[in-house]
């Protein structure tokens, strides 16, 4: 599932936070690492600095991995920093790409803000997106040790489930399975956005049907071995799953981009959004096909 991890690096040492997951990831399912420079425009004459460190973090990584098989592939590349590494991550078919939401003072002179922003909305693969402030912390213990999964009862909310199955598994990690029934919806009126509430008897409905989904998810983790349990509430999709991620000592979320919406494009769905951009833990973050099948865990 993860043959083949890409990790850009701009030269900033918060950026590298993201050899530490990719390394762990690589360990565990035999991936291939393909560490990725961009120089772009006028800043072409540092790419022979770029190539140099980048040589050296190979190096590191391969002490990592005395006495066991490692694939690892370095390149350096002009252009624009996303469009490259979007155009790269397509190409050569990567499996994950492993970014940091910000790197400053590299040898580039770009910013892994607005270059991480286009990579996750644009990416035609999983993004492990890596929170600065967490990654400035250098906190001990795995970030897949605890992981959140929201789930919304559909086939593309579920699109990084298989993910999250094979990445407890390898690595021994317990499972939150989060879904959040809703007690109504905004629409549009003629005075504006007002919130509808959903009668008694639907919000129930809504409660049985997930709950029975959610314990075929959660079998499907513990047939596995996977140490997995399933948690129901009532409330706002997004700050129910930060909070929920937050009690749960989760340091990494894993979720669809989007769900019940079936959005056409890499575009997030607007809970997927505001875990984006409110949250605190690290993302996992999965692009639905774009005509998955029917949910089959149900």
């Amino acid at each position: 599932m993860l043959d083949k991890i890409l990790i850009p690096l701009d030269g900033a040492k918060l950026g590298e936070a993201a050899l530490d997951q990719g390394r762990e990831l690589a360990l565990a399912f035999g991936s291939e690492l393909h560490l990725l420079g961009v120089c772009g425009g006028p800043e072409e004459k540092y790419c022979g600095l770029m190539r140099g460190y980048l040589d050296k973090k190979a190096e590191d990584v391969r002490r990592d991995f005395l006495g066991k098989d490692l694939s690892l592939k370095v390149v350096v590349l002009s252009g624009e920093a996303a469009g490259q590494v979007i155009d790269y991550a397509r190409r050569e078919r990567m499996d994950l790409l492993v970014i940091v939401s910000h790197g400053h003072s590299g040898i580039m002179p770009w910013t892994m803000g607005g270059t991480a922003n286009k990579i996750i909305h644009e990416a035609p693969v999983p993004v492990l997106l890596l929170r600065a402030a967490a990654a400035k912390k250098r906190r001990p213990g795995s970030i897949f040790a605890k992981l959140l999964l929201p789930l919304d009862g559909s086939a593309a909310g579920e699109t990084a489930l298989p993910y999250v199955l094979e990445i407890a598994a390898k690595l021994k990690s317990k499972v939150t399975l989060l879904s959040v029934i809703e007690s109504g919806q905004r629409v549009h009126t003629i005075g504006g956005l007002d919130f509808i509430r959903f009668p008694e008897q639907q919000v129930q409905k809504m409660r049985q049907d997930l709950s029975a989904y959610l314990d075929g998810a959660v079998k499907k983790f513990r047939d596995r071995g996977v140490e997995a349990r399933a948690e129901l509430t009532t409330g706002h999709a997004a700050e129910e799953i930060i909070k929920r991620a937050k009690a749960a000592g989760a340091r990494l979320v894993a979720m669809s981009s989007h769900g019940k919406s079936g959005l056409r494009e890499w575009v997030f769905g607007s809970v997927s959004n505001k875990v984006l951009h409110a949250g605190k833990a690290h993302l996992l973050l999965v692009k639905p096909t774009p005509n998955p099948e029917p949910s089959r865990t149900r």
